[in-house]
């Protein structure tokens, strides 16, 4: 098995079609022990929240501590292009 990253775009739609504003999938294959989280909030604040629901649940399952920090793209402001 090839285990794919679930797209932002995939939580998203999963908002949308059920009406939840705030989405974490989490996903894990037994076979070869791999987990994936992926996070999306309607809004910028949600989209924060959903990430820190998503960097807790990381934490709590022992991932690499620099990797349960993650921060929503639409929360870092972007650099300006002249």
């Amino acid at each position: 098995m090839n285990n794919k990253i679930i797209p932002i775009k995939s939580a998203k739609d999963i908002s949308k079609d059920y009406e939840w504003p705030e989405i974490v999938i989490f996903a894990y294959d037994p076979k070869t022990r791999m987990q994936h989280v992926t996070t999306f909030g309607k809004t910028k604040a949600q989209c924060i929240d959903a990430a820190k629901a998503g960097n807790h649940l990381k934490k709590h399952l022992g991932w690499p501590e620099q990797k349960c920090h993650a921060t929503p793209s639409r929360a870092t402001p972007r650099k300006k292009t002249k």
